[in-house]
């Protein structure tokens, strides 16, 4: 249960009256009793920078003086990050993390490389060079992704924008330095179009050090990161047109919450995007997107290294393709979307001991994972409201090859070939299908309220790492406990069963935009005590703990979040948001793992023609609502003071700063990991604390 003074705020919030904003195309042009329904005059809020509608939340990342695009994430009502490194930020939305949440770039997925999620979509998105992000707010459509259960981002990269005139130049250059550890960032971006043709190449540079904190240096913290993108891309009258090539090189980063750093991950991204008009009312798209990833990771470069027999390399390799076909047809008052979409991922993973040529763990061998759907959205305009109904059908099929260890300690090499030895003698070919339906309706009482309500049934199948991790390990997505997990070839698929109900208002100069949600996860899957004695004595021996099984097992997650902005004068506002989230199992007393807890920020902003200056308040509150079965431990609340300034004293010139935790506050973010590293100042099995005081500026030259 949230405190009293928690639960009185929220309820607060979310029982002002509010007014209606930011709403999708509609095609229906009739006026009724004097509106129509395009005709909304209420603006989006734009909330800590964020526009903030009923439907979605979309940031500029690009503005935000950040090494991560993840982090941005905290400022969108309902959704945070569990971090596990500086560039390793796992999105969460309402409850739901990992792979529960899609995220795509450029509307289109990538396959990860690792097994602990080293790798995550938005670490392809350097902020600097990140267009925006945009959070479909409340339960997503079936159209938007083949698996969406927890929510939807997508990000888009920034490419620069046709010209409406003769070829012409464009770019922007700019760089931003944080004091503690050293944090640099430089972008450049150099577009050359008219208004049909545009060919532009994006690059971005980072680099740290050590992270420091009120109590000691997080090692390893630091980073080192390359992107590159070159595109071209069409606009005609009738179609549109977009071919891209990318990479990003990451090496030598410090995941100090997970078992191993990276050392290198090479990602080569490769794209396609074409649109159509073929006749007056149908319209056609496609989409396209490959890349292959190869990832190395250790425990011994980057972090004090343990013992030889202890230490580990972990080579992986991930690649495949995403795809998404589509028809638009336009209906009188009405459009049905329809198309089919899919991935086909594979997965390696090889251990062994750079000290010990015999050791060697085939811990992910000759991994499939395919998904095919096929789905169809109709949406309904009527007087003064809005019908959405999406069916999706989908089959997932995966599959592994055997596997097999050596160089095992005598004691261990036995019990771990059992393991090996049923696996491979185990069918490992798996198969789901299922159905998903959404249903959304928006009403607009009025030119300036609109209510909504929505309710889905989705459905997730279980990960690889899930499925086929035979021998009790921590590769498990990036979860990052500290226990050793061990899959289950009979795992079923999820299945939440969701409502939410909201609107958006605003009466004078007060706006506001809450929701709240309700969802029943059937069969969701996580880590419960391992009944495979051999399991637990391979554990036991490794760590002095038994296994965890990922297992299906019941859960609810509800809660409420809102967006709100008190308009002052015509240059000085507030504004803020407030989030929580509640999950536990239903088949036992236990609580769901790594849950955000109830949480907001408050910002006082004055905006002027050339500059704004924002100080700002983030809170969260302590988290005792904690999983037993992970052994997770409650932290306690806290508040952070930042001030953000920018100014340009020229159009295409904007200078930078800000000063983040400015009253040096000691803290620890609920949602970041457990140190794993040796030779920290934070002691191993300890959790991270958040940096201390830190000074950041930046200039950005725009042509």
């Amino acid at each position: 249960m949230m405190n009293t003074w928690q639960t009185a705020v929220l309820a607060a919030l979310l029982y002002l009256p509010v007014i209606g904003q930011g709403q999708e195309e509609i095609n229906d042009k009739r006026a009724v009793d004097g509106l129509a329904i395009d005709d909304l005059t209420v603006e989006e809020i734009v909330v800590l920078g964020r526009s903030v509608s009923t439907s979605s939340t979309r940031i500029e990342v690009e503005r935000e003086m950040l090494v991560d695009s993840s982090a941005v994430l905290k400022d969108i009502p309902g959704a945070n990050v569990n971090s596990n490194g500086l560039i390793t930020g796992i999105a969460q939305y309402r409850g739901m993390y990992g792979d529960r949440v899609a995220v795509t770039i450029d509307q289109l997925g990538v396959i990860s490389g690792g097994p602990n999620a080293m790798d995550t979509p938005l670490s392809y998105m350097s902020p600097m060079i990140t267009k925006d992000l945009v959070l479909e707010r409340g339960i997503a459509s079936v159209s938007v992704a083949p698996e969406s259960i927890g929510g939807y981002i997508n990000t888009t990269l920034a490419r620069g924008e046709f010209s409406d005139g003769p070829v012409g130049l464009s770019g922007a250059l700019g760089t931003r330095y944080a004091g503690n550890g050293d944090v640099s960032t430089s972008a450049g971006r150099l577009t050359l179009a008219n208004d049909r043709h545009r060919v532009s190449l994006v690059t971005e540079f980072d680099d740290a050090n050590d992270i420091a904190t009120p109590v000691g240096k997080i090692r390893p913290s630091r980073l080192n990161r390359e992107r590159y993108d070159l595109s071209y891309g069409f606009a005609g009258s009738d179609k549109h047109l977009l071919v891209y090539a990318g990479s990003l090189d990451t090496t030598d980063s410090g995941t100090p919450a997970l078992p191993m750093d990276i050392r290198f991950i090479d990602s080569d991204l490769f794209g396609l995007q074409f649109g159509a008009n073929l006749s007056e009312s149908l319209k056609v798209e496609a989409r396209f997107a490959y890349n292959d990833v190869a990832h190395l990771m250790d425990n011994l470069t980057l972090r004090a290294a343990p013992v030889p027999m202890l230490r580990r390399q972990n080579l992986a390799h991930g690649s495949g393709s995403q795809f998404h076909l589509a028809g638009l047809f336009d209906m009188d008052r009405s459009t049905l979307r329809f198309g089919v979409d899919g991935s086909m991922a594979d997965h390696d993973s090889v251990i062994t001991n750079p000290d010990m040529a015999m050791f060697q763990v085939n811990n992910f061998t000759a991994i499939e994972r395919d998904i095919l759907g096929v789905f169809a959205e109709w949406k309904r305009s009527l007087e003064l409201s809005n019908l959405e109904i999406g069916l999706r059908y989908k089959q997932i099929d995966a599959d592994a090859g055997v596997v097999g260890a050596m160089g095992m300690p005598t004691p261990m090499a036995t019990n771990v070939q059992l393991l090996a030895d049923a696996f491979n003698a185990a069918n490992r070919d798996r198969s789901w299908d299922s159905l998903d339906a959404v249903f959304k309706y928006r009403y607009a009482m009025s030119d300036r309220t609109e209510w909504i309500f929505e309710l889905g049934s989705k459905t997730r199948a279980p990960s690889y790492q899930e499925l086929y991790l035979w021998l009790p390990l921590q590769a498990t997505g990036g979860l990052a406990d500290g226990r050793s997990y061990v899959g289950n070839l009979d795992l079923d698929q999820e299945r939440s069963k969701e409502i939410v109900a909201g609107l958006t208002s605003s009466i004078g100069r007060v706006s506001l935009s809450p929701q709240v949600f309700f969802r029943k996860v059937d069969n969701y899957i996580q880590g419960i005590p391992a009944t495979d004695m051999t399991a637990n004595m391979v554990t036991t021996m490794m760590t002095g703990a038994p296994a965890l099984q990922f297992s299906n097992v019941d859960a609810e997650i509800w809660g409420a979040d809102i967006a709100w902005k008190i308009d002052l004068t015509d240059k000085w506002y507030i504004d803020g948001i407030a989030s929580y989230s509640r999950g536990k199992r239903t088949d036992v007393s236990d609580n769901l793992y790594r849950l955000a807890p109830f949480n907001g920020s408050i910002g006082l902003a004055y905006v002027s023609e050339s500059w704004s200056i924002k100080p700002e308040i983030m809170f969260y509150a302590k988290q005792d609502k904690v999983s037993a079965f992970n052994d997770e431990r409650a932290t306690p609340g806290y508040e952070l003071v930042n001030i953000a300034f920018d100014w340009s004293p020229l159009q295409s010139l904007r200078l930078e700063a800000r000063i983040d935790n400015l009253l040096d506050e000691t803290y620890q973010d609920h949602l970041v990991g457990i140190n794993r590293a040796m030779g920290s100042d934070i002691a191993v099995g300890q959790r991270f604390y958040g940096a201390e005081r830190t000074l950041s500026a930046g200039v950005i030259f725009s042509f």
